[in-house]
């Protein structure tokens, strides 16, 4: 009975390509069908022969040393082509062949002919197992049966082989996934050929999305010639290693520490690039805080000589000033002496700005230390008073307003350190809003729990007061957030600033045990976050415990591709009687929630994700649930940037990072309404 034949060419290509064989070493296996095949039929040549577009390739050959030759030479081809056993006794008389190539070359000599073709289950002819004889000869219906029954036997080892392949494929697969680093293989022409599970997570792209396209084109933000110098080291040496900036789908900036193999293959040619990239954001960001934090105490360090030394520079020409005005009866001498006097003023409070800055004190002209009067206080009447100042002093462009949280906790501090730090940072608003606008002046109660405490290094868990300083002016461009606290650092013109002003804010605030966060928008405006420890620490512990509201066993989504956040948050919300569901990206919260839509009570939705983001989950929910009640979380956006009803009761936003007691305040809020 004939078998059926598939005679489409690209169907019979891609069977072929899913056996996954050619270009393979010889294995035994083979080796032994194609010598079998030569000792049934008595001849000195027999050969397995799979055949692709533009060649023979021989997986296994007895009694012949060549890998493979063109499509079109010999018979193969022919025998493939027709699906049938191709039977030829004596090729010289046979005027089909007489005049082939393999017939009349002295090397090849062919004489006698018979082949099989290999037929995949869907009836693909992908090559054939044949023998060759210098001779004429004939061979026996039994000996063809028995070339059959090879065939057959040599594709089921093609599946057999492939079955292999693709279970050690999916073991490496799974192995590939449990590990925690992003695991990328590419060619040597930078094409990516695998992407694993964690590589999916940290850049934002799925896998089906990366096969085949340039990894450099995707991720790379390093230069061409940074890359070229990498890929040369790694072919030279087998091995890369070192910090890269990448950048993710959704346009987050990371930093990875990334280790390039080179991989050989059983010929020991290279072949492509084994990419281990290890997510060191987070850490890098860490070490840039702690490092600033030793820079800013060395630069402390070396300030106070410099002011201890201008001290003394200072402090005989201010004295000396004195006694010649009151010698001198000249209008024009004592008109240059009292310049000199003003910016010998003018010098000495720029070294008290240094001494502050280095030590968190004041420092007198005398170049004497002064004492640190810190006494119990009350920071609304240092408020209010910085209120009467500025409204009195500053341009009436600009409205000012003070939010002061009814029983603010007492604070132990020096009283004119706190006056500098509040006059610095409003003269800063003030330049910054140079048409007009709102300044505006809060302070409340907070607890910094360990969820705060984990994503804030100089943040401790504890009472602080809450000090926010916030205009609508300029903004500040995010390249140069990290060095305003720097002293001498200033992007005002020259002669209108010192750059000593928020490096002594910060000097004071860190001798206060306390410590400065800012948020910035170019365009909309500043805000300075002031976190000063309170005195009564206990009962504030006690009131927080009591105000927290306890759930009633409610089921919340909690949304976030974060895996910290995520723990953190599910913990928190457990604690206090909450059911919590986590997702790790949109398109996960949105099956889960078709799933339980009908016990979940909220959810806690991040809006910086790099599948699906924050925003679209948000509308998406909303278009299910109009009334599902929504907390949006971000660390970058503001609130008017969030895609929810500002107006409705059961939508909020929280900014990150944020204490236990905010979250649960504000989930309590949106539920109840």
């Amino acid at each position: 009975m004939k078998s059926f034949v598939c005679n489409n060419e690209s169907a019979r290509l891609e069977a072929l390509r899913r056996y996954q064989i050619l270009d393979t070493p010889s294995e035994e296996a083979f080796d032994d069908l194609a010598f079998l095949a030569a000792q049934i039929c008595n001849t000195p040549i027999a050969l397995i022969n799979l055949i692709d577009a533009n060649r023979q390739w021989f997986k296994a050959k007895a009694g012949l040393n060549l890998p493979e030759m063109p499509r079109n030479n010999g018979f193969d081809s022919i025998c493939m082509e027709s699906g049938e056993v191709l039977i030829i006794p004596d090729t010289l008389a046979d005027k089909r062949f007489a005049t082939n190539p393999l017939v009349t070359s002295a090397e090849f000599g062919v004489r006698f002919y018979a082949g099989v073709p290999l037929l995949a289950p869907g009836g693909e002819a992908i090559g054939t197992l044949c023998i060759v004889d210098r001779v004429p000869q004939q061979i026996s219906p039994q000996q063809v049966e028995a070339l059959q029954t090879l065939s057959r036997m040599v594709v089921r080892q093609l599946k057999i082989r492939r079955n292999l392949v693709e279970l050690v494929s999916i073991e490496q697969a799974v192995l590939l996934d449990i590990v925690s680093d992003a695991i990328v293989v590419q060619d040597l022409s930078n094409k990516i050929l695998l992407w694993n599970k964690n590589a999916e997570k940290l850049y934002g792209w799925k896998s089906e999305e990366t096969i085949g396209k340039q990894s450099d084109e995707l991720l790379s933000t390093e230069s061409l010639t940074q890359h070229l110098e990498i890929y040369q080291t790694v072919l030279k040496n087998g091995f890369w290693q070192g910090e890269l900036h990448k950048i993710s789908k959704s346009g987050k900036k990371l930093i990875v520490e990334s280790r390039w193999t080179l991989i050989k293959d059983d010929h020991f040619q290279a072949k492509s690039i084994l990419v281990v990239d290890t997510d060191i954001t987070q850490k890098k960001q860490l070490e840039k805080q702690f490092l600033r934090a030793q820079r800013m105490e060395s630069i402390g360090t070396l300030a106070s000589g410099i002011a201890h030394d201008l001290n003394n520079v200072l402090s005989p020409i201010l004295m000396s000033v004195h006694l010649l005005k009151a010698k001198s009866r000249d209008p024009q001498i004592n008109q240059m002496l009292s310049i000199i006097e003003s910016n010998a003023k003018r010098g000495a409070d720029l070294v008290k700005q240094v001494l502050s800055f280095a030590r968190g004190i004041e420092g007198d002209v005398q170049g004497q230390t002064a004492t640190r009067q810190h006494t119990v206080l009350q920071l609304k009447h240092l408020i209010l008073e910085m209120r009467q100042i500025i409204s009195q002093t500053f341009p009436k462009s600009i409205a000012v307003y003070t939010k002061i949280q009814e029983k603010l906790l007492p604070i132990c501090a020096d009283s004119t350190q706190l006056h500098q730090v509040l006059i610095n940072l409003c003269l800063n608003a003030r330049d910054a809003m140079l048409t007009g606008g709102t300044l505006t002046i809060s302070a409340d109660n907070i607890w910094i729990d360990k969820t705060y405490a984990s994503m804030h290094i100089e943040a401790t868990v504890g009472a602080y007061i809450l000090v926010k300083v916030a205009d609508t002016g300029l903004g500040i461009n995010k390249e140069i957030l990290d060095r305003i606290f720097e002293p001498f650092f200033t992007t005002k013109e020259l002669g209108k600033g010192t750059g000593l002003g928020l490096s002594t804010v910060m000097a004071i605030i860190k001798e206060h045990g306390g410590f400065i966060t800012l948020s910035s928008c170019v365009g909309k405006g500043t805000e300075f976050q002031v976190y000063l420890p309170a005195v009564n620490q206990v009962p504030m512990q006690l009131l927080e415990d009591i105000e927290i509201p306890i759930g009633s066993g409610e089921y919340i989504l909690v949304v976030d591709d974060e895996t910290a956040i995520q723990e953190i948050t599910k913990t928190s919300l457990e604690k206090y009687n909450y059911t919590a569901i986590t997702a790790s990206d949109g398109m996960e919260a949105l099956a889960i929630y078709a799933q339980y839509k009908e016990k979940i009570s909220a959810a806690i939705i991040d809006m910086m994700m790099s599948k699906m983001d924050g925003a679209t989950t948000i509308r998406t929910l909303q278009n299910i649930n109009p009334l599902l009640p929504i907390i949006a979380v971000s660390g970058l956006v503001t609130s008017e940037q969030v895609p929810i009803d500002k107006t409705a009761e059961y939508t909020a936003f929280l900014p990150k990072p944020y204490t236990t007691q905010e979250l649960l305040k504000t989930l309590y809020a949106v539920i109840s309404h």
